[in-house]
């Protein structure tokens, strides 16, 4: 069953759940969008794949402490996309979730999520991410041409950084990390390198 309310579509998981599906039409020219934690007695817990999908209007989004999941390339090439609230009852996100979000400057990830997916920002706007405190490592092309981070702390807990997962931050100039990183792979497509971590007792 889908359900329909204030410009998005639901569909209905089981008797306590919804999915957010996409916008409602998809053509919307919705610029703000404020999702509910609950539609019709349903909890809105998961975001579906591509439901924002290239909604180039799209600038703030604000979702509610109800989601647990956001699904691959939830807000993917969502261009326009300056401000998301994620809540920290969130759990899981899916790969590239946030990739081609050339306007997103800032994002704090929610503290219980365990696990980084796989292009998360891959050729996005950030040059201020918070990392949850227990992750264990940067997965493949997380921040990958990122071309506005310049400085980013990786929390304690994280044991192992992919190799490509900072290529192309051409302008990346300090990684705060534990110990067990001593540098970060680089790659600007002419040549590869080494950037020399500073590790949190320096």
């Amino acid at each position: 069953m889908v359900i329909h309310q204030d410009n998005i579509a639901f569909s209905v998981l089981n008797d306590n759940e919804v999915k957010v599906l996409h916008l409602y039409p998809r053509t919307s020219d919705v610029t703000r969008l404020v999702i509910p934690p609950h539609v019709q007695g349903y909890r809105v817990s998961v975001i579906a794949k591509k439901a924002f999908y290239e909604c180039t209007k799209l600038r703030r989004v604000q979702l509610p402490s109800s989601l647990h999941s956001i699904e691959d390339e939830a807000f993917g090439l969502c261009d326009k996309l300056e401000e998301i609230t994620l809540p920290d009852s969130i759990t899981h996100i899916g790969k590239a979730a946030f990739e081609g979000t050339l306007a997103l400057k800032k994002v704090v990830l929610p503290r219980n999520l365990s696990v980084l997916p796989e292009a998360l920002f891959y050729d996005s706007a950030v040059n201020d991410v918070t990392l949850p405190d227990n992750i264990t490592q940067i997965p493949t092309a997380c921040f990958y041409d990122c071309r506005n981070l310049r400085r980013i702390v990786l929390p304690v807990s994280v044991k192992r950084v992919a190799s490509d997962a900072f290529h192309y931050c051409v302008n990346l100039e300090e990684v705060v990390a534990p110990t067990a990183i001593d540098h970060i792979e680089m790659f600007d497509g002419e040549k590869k390198s080494e950037l020399k971590v500073k590790n949190y007792q320096d």
